[in-house]
């Protein structure tokens, strides 16, 4: 088979090679059957794909024997780089795979699922993530029903942790494919589950920020949506910072600061930013994907990232004249059609795949060009000569459209009851941080205050979350969003008892960070328990109470000095190390000292006697564990130190969460530590 495979490249030209050979080329189907172990354990066996897709053109005939054997090769081949050619093979020949049947999605399926169980062999583990693309390909085309695949994504998703990383990080991108696809299956919260593991967290925390873009623009009004995606665009922030080399997010983040600036006092300026950020990025994204091979189901991403570019550009053109200061009286035609251009953007910039960017445009784009021409009485007339003496605008169905909406809203506000807020929603567009931070003064102050006032005030809110934005530090972010997300699968996650637990599990981590952090020196005696020895070189003996009272100290001087009370009796038929009493809610923090076995499974030993005190209470807890078996390779790192476990008690409906959090104590100056095994 090696020498027929050798003539037959041998004999044709390049371009005809890529057609593969046929079934002649390879001796028949004689041949072929009897080469069965060759193509099994080969690197061939996208050649036995190409030679029976040419099978119904040149050779017609029985092909049940072949596809049989085809089948056997996908379902048991050993060879990762063999699968992955194959299913690329059948991924351009859609008529074969339709008549390979059920059967090839069985298959895939099935090597799927073994990849969770690959351990140590990373070629079992990439044939899997191999069938996973091929599968969403098959389930995105209308070849196989895209059930049973659902369930299988959310099914392997189950515990992150425990598949092997070569299956596990090709699956946040195929996750949000079929979410985007599918949004009722679940799989935005399979994404969620990706979110805490480093190798996960970069595609899983994109695909996130793509899901709530999508369902931020299907929002009806102009602050919902906006607040929604300035909450996207925090998400795209989060993921830069730890992944500066992020194009793609970065051209979304610039979209959004496009979009969410237009309507600001310095939008022209916010909207060039954006727009110049976004072409730098978009050429760099380009060339970085130049001559590379795109998934068929990745292509919609890159015609959202070119939409994007697309809408910004037209931003961009609109928002240099809808400054107050902007000199109207020259290029008045270009003028105009340059907001008409933006005005009805969604004629020709599509924003979502598949979908209409009419929304967007609609509620986001459309108003503020609006309001552009309401606040000046000079544009509107601009427009209305226009209208009158200019032949290619004067049958424009924008600029008429743009006209009878201007005529609608004056006539709504001519009419409006002076002591009734506004009808027209412009001045919430244009000061919009004011409108959030004071919806009941909102109406008054800004009919009181002048406009450049305003401005100035919506500016300083704005520069003020820019910076910080820009001073977040994202995996301390990331940590708490993985922990949050977690707890409100709880029940008990209900105003009330959320907030204030939230803002516990808050100081704690920041504790952790002390605690991870704290000098040999400046710590002194107090903090001794931290480190190995003591100042005299001594052995020391460190106890419960030692550790909790520090703790307890530590949150003493925090929001939360009211709410500590230590060693608190009668507490569900023991003694509460530390207890925090809240108007709605009480939270016990349990303390414990590890020294023979700190790691996940050891400390769970510790959380039923966590649980036991909040019976009475909200399901939520947390438990700190000193742990004094750091070796001499030094300790955890912080992020890997902090997780949840869950008690249910046979006939409990609701678990207790329980927010495990080590410390690590007892350790050794760093200088005298050595890599581990």
């Amino acid at each position: 088979m090696d020498q027929r495979i050798t003539v037959w490249a041998r004999s044709i030209s390049a371009d005809a090679r890529r057609n593969g050979p046929t079934l002649t080329d390879l001796g028949g189907k004689d041949e072929v059957l009897a080469a069965a172990d060759y193509f099994t354990n080969g690197p061939f066996l996208d050649h036995l794909v190409l030679a029976l897709a040419h099978q119904p053109e040149h050779e017609p005939g029985d092909e049940g024997e072949l596809h049989d054997l085809l089948l056997t090769a996908l379902a048991t081949t050993p060879q990762h780089a063999a699968f992955a050619g194959a299913v690329d093979a059948l991924t351009h020949r859609p008529a074969l795979a339709r008549a390979l049947g059920v059967r090839l999605a069985k298959i895939l399926l099935r090597r799927l699922t073994d990849a969770r169980d690959a351990g140590d062999d990373p070629a079992a583990a990439l044939i899997g993530a191999e069938a996973a693309d091929f599968l969403v390909q098959l389930a995105l085309s209308q070849t196989i029903s895209p059930a049973r695949l659902l369930g299988a994504m959310d099914e392997v998703t189950e515990d992150p942790a425990m598949l092997p990383v070569e299956f596990a990080a090709r699956l946040p991108r195929l996750l949000g494919v079929l979410d985007a696809h599918h949004p009722a299956a679940g799989l935005y919260e399979a994404l969620e589950r990706c979110l805490p593991f480093d190798h996960l967290f970069r595609d899983a925390a994109f695909e996130l920020a793509l899901a709530d873009i999508r369902t931020a623009l299907q929002q009806h009004d102009y602050a919902t949506m906006a607040d929604q995606l300035r909450d996207c665009r925090q998400r795209f922030t989060e993921l830069t910072a730890v992944d500066p080399d992020r194009i793609d997010a970065q051209i979304y983040q610039a979209g959004i600061d496009g979009l969410l600036g237009l309507s600001a006092p310095d939008g022209p300026q916010r909207v060039a930013a954006a727009a110049d950020t976004l072409r730098q990025n978009l050429q760099r994204y380009r060339s970085w994907r130049m001559r590379t091979t795109t998934p068929s189901w990745a292509s919609g991403r890159q015609d959202d990232i070119t939409a994007w570019a697309q809408l910004t550009t037209l931003l961009d053109q609109a928002a240099r004249h809808i400054g107050h200061d902007d000199p109207w009286y020259g290029d008045g035609h270009d003028i105009l059609t340059a907001l008409l251009a933006a005005y009805t953007a969604h004629h020709t910039v599509l924003v979502l795949t598949d979908t209409p960017a009419m929304p967007v445009v609609e509620t986001l784009v459309a108003p503020v060009i609006e309001d552009t021409f309401l606040q000046q009485e000079n544009r509107r007339r601009t427009l209305e000569y226009a209208l009158t003496h200019e032949e290619d605008l004067r049958d424009d169905p924008a600029a008429q459209r743009l006209y009878a909406a201007l005529s609608a809203r004056s006539t709504a506000l001519s009419g409006s009851d002076p002591a009734l807020p506004p009808a027209d929603r412009g001045k919430e567009r244009r000061w919009r941080q004011l409108a959030r931070q004071l919806p009941d003064y909102f109406p008054i102050l800004a009919n009181q205050t002048p406009d450049d006032v305003l401005d100035k005030l919506e500016l300083a809110l704005r520069d003020s979350d820019d910076f910080a934005s820009s001073i977040a530090d994202p995996k301390y972010v990331r940590l708490m969003n993985g922990l949050i997300t977690r707890l409100q699968t709880s029940r008990d996650w209900i105003p009330g008892i959320a907030e204030p637990f939230q803002s516990l599990l808050d100081a704690t981590v920041r504790y952790t960070y002390l605690c991870y952090d704290i000098g040999r020196k400046m710590g002194g005696g107090y903090t001794e328990f931290l480190r190995l020895r003591d100042k005299d070189g001594k052995k020391q003996k460190v106890d419960e109470a030692l550790f909790h009272q520090h703790y307890r100290e530590v949150l003493t001087f925090s929001a939360l000095f009211r709410q500590v009370h230590s060693e608190v009796i009668d507490k569900a038929g023991g003694r509460a190390d530390i207890l925090f009493t809240f108007n709605t809610a009480q939270f016990n923090v349990e303390c414990k000292i590890e020294e023979d076995d700190a790691s996940e499974t050891g400390l769970r030993t510790y959380v039923a006697q966590a649980a036991e005190y909040q019976n009475t209470s909200a399901a939520f807890a947390i438990l700190l564990a000193l742990d004094k078996t750091v070796a001499a390779e030094g300790a955890i790192n912080l992020f890997d130190s902090i997780w949840i476990e869950t008690v249910q008690r046979p006939g409990e409906t609701t678990p207790c969460h329980v927010i495990i959090v080590r410390v690590p104590g007892g350790r050794d100056n760093p200088n005298l530590l050595r890599p581990g095994p």
